[in-house]
């Protein structure tokens, strides 16, 4: 019994270990399986991961390649004669390659199509002379140098128009003054173009022989699809000539229906080789040369000495609007920036008030400032950018050209200062040093912000109610250039002025971008976006107004004084600071 007992155990075991096997292998067949599955898995997931990472960098390859596209192709469709890229050939640490695109250009596609870079027009008119033999001229191609011309002692067969009272009625006028041969040529005036199918004023006319022979008008007219005009020289000698003008849109427009322009009259006739025009003394713009002229504008520039341009600054400033009155802020921005090197001030006035007027009449009596009437009938901001703002801006430009070489365009609220140097003189003479001179059209400056509502600097509070040295908490970030910057335009290189930067430089020019630690534009005003959400930005505190302290208090109290007993004061204005 015992060893059958036994015998029972041993089988047991036997089969006990033969059930354990067979479960052994077939776990093992299985965890094999899985191994192998595993292994294909991770396989496949790092073929996936590869393939993924091929398509990345494929995409950032074609993004990038796309990316450089655009921006080449709009820096050859903003400068036509690709002078934006230049550079000094004294190249330093300090300043960089350059060119005339706005930083947020490539952000904003609509904005490239709507601003009609060349819009030179192609034209034909039919004209019948003395004899009866109609004859027609037109203009071959875009350039400006390359117009043709009717000349004419007669006036030209009328083409079809509105009849008078109808086309004032359609442009929203009441009345409109002719001008013939007798009648005296303005300047500085906004008058209209008469029998055009838009609005249509023009302002000032200039002589401009740097890139071919032009009388150059400024203007403002439709942003789109504008009327042809026809340019009316006008002789000493009572003798007139017609010429086909070219109107070309001011880039800055904000694609609003109404933009400032450029007429470009041609004093060049390609008719049997190339024939010189000689300058008018005035000329008018006409929609039908056959008509009347509703207006005729005095050309400037004719007898400068341009090779004697002195190296002196003035500034430029926007239509004043609003009824303007802050009397304060006019002295104290006149009075700093003539300490800083400013020799001459260039103003337009929409409306003023009587305190700023006659603060203004003071200064125009020194010799010191120059105030332009500005009334241009077209709703401001709603048909053109702020009253016109860049028609105002290039005719300061070329009021200026030879007058002064450093035009600093800027507006009350805002100085270019120097912070290796003392002067603007000073400072352009540095930055000769560091770039050739003869390739410079602008030097562009760095905006920084000094909020007015951040509280003002304890060392203020027995000063003259001056915001430079109340306001000395500035935000630590700058701006980059063309965003916000300013500029002074080295106005004989500048043909087309913007409001941050310059737009088309003569041929070979282009902008010089300053370090903010050699110069920065410091800009006085309450928050950029409303509310005081601004002052919560990282701020510093610069006090280099200071150095300027006593000569600026010494001035405006001076000032101030000399005019109370004139000038209808207001009580707060001689003390107080105001943020309007």
């Amino acid at each position: 019994m015992r060893i059958k007992g036994d015998r029972e155990k041993m089988t047991m075991r036997s089969e006990a270990l033969r059930y354990w096997r067979s479960i052994h292998n077939k776990y093992s067949l299985l965890n094999g399986f899985n191994k192998q599955r595993r292994s294909a898995l991770i396989k496949k997931h790092r073929q996936r991961m590869k393939e993924r990472n091929h398509l990345s960098i494929f995409f950032v390859l074609v993004f990038m390649l796309v990316f450089v596209t655009i921006l080449v192709a709009e820096v050859f469709f903003i400068d036509e004669h690709r002078t934006g890229m230049l550079f000094s050939s004294k190249r330093t640490s300090e300043f960089d390659s350059l060119g005339d695109i706005p930083d947020y250009f490539m952000d904003d596609k609509k904005l490239v199509g709507q601003l009609e870079i060349d819009t030179y027009r192609r034209q034909e008119l039919s004209v019948k002379a003395k004899t009866g033999n109609e004859e027609r001229f037109f203009r071959k191609n875009v350039d400006e140098t390359h117009l043709m011309a009717r000349v004419t002692g007669n006036l030209v067969q009328s083409v079809q128009g509105l009849a008078k009272a109808d086309w004032l009625a359609s442009l929203g006028l009441t009345h409109v003054t002719f001008f013939g041969a007798n009648s005296t040529a303005t300047d500085a005036e906004w008058h209209p173009v008469s029998h055009t199918r838009h609005k249509f004023f023009v302002y000032s006319a200039f002589y401009d022989d740097r890139k071919g022979r032009i009388i150059r008008v400024v203007g403002a007219t439709q942003t789109k699809k504008s009327d042809r005009v026809w340019c009316k020289y006008w002789y000493s000698n009572s003798s007139t000539l017609i010429v086909n003008g070219a109107i070309k849109i001011i880039r800055e427009n904000w694609n609003l229906k109404f933009s400032a322009c450029f007429i470009a009259c041609p004093l060049t006739i390609y008719r049997n080789g190339k024939q010189p025009i000689p300058p008018p003394e005035s000329v008018s713009l006409m929609a039908d040369p056959g008509g009347n002229a509703t207006n005729k504008l005095r050309v400037l520039n004719l007898d400068v000495a341009k090779e004697e341009v002195r190296d002196t600054f003035a500034v430029c400033v926007k239509p004043l609007h609003f009824d303007y009155n802050n009397v304060n802020q006019m002295i104290e921005f006149i009075e700093l920036n003539r300490i800083l090197g400013v020799e001459h001030f260039t103003l337009y006035n929409h409306t003023v008030g009587p305190g700023v007027d006659c603060v203004l009449r003071h200064y125009v009596a020194e010799g010191v400032v120059t105030i332009l009437p500005w009334k241009l009938d077209i709703k401001s901001q709603k048909e053109i950018r702020t009253e016109g703002l860049f028609a105002a801006l290039n005719d300061c430009l070329y009021r200026l050209m030879y007058r002064h070489r450093y035009v600093l365009m800027i507006d009350l609220d805002e100085y270019i200062v120097p912070h290796a140097n003392l002067t603007l003189p000073h400072l352009l003479h540095y930055l000769h040093t560091k770039a050739d001179a003869n390739k410079v059209g602008a030097v562009s400056f760095q905006n920084s912000f000094f909020y007015l509502q951040w509280p003002d600097d304890p060392n203020s509070a027995s000063l003259p109610p001056l915001v430079t040295l109340r306001k000395t908490r500035r935000r630590q970030r700058f701006h980059p250039h063309k965003q916000r910057s300013k500029y002074i335009a080295v106005t004989p290189n500048v043909v087309e002025a913007g409001n941050h930067f310059v737009w088309e430089f003569l041929a070979g020019r282009g902008t010089l971008n300053v370090p903010n630690e050699v110069a920065f534009l410091h800009h006085y005003r309450v928050c950029e976006f409303g509310g005081d959400d601004c002052v919560r930005n990282p701020r510093i505190t610069d006090t280099s107004m200071y150095r300027y302290k006593d000569q600026l208090i010494s001035a405006f109290t001076s000032t101030l004084r000399r005019l109370s007993s004139t000038c209808p004061f207001d009580a707060k204005e001689k003390a107080l600071w105001t943020l309007g």
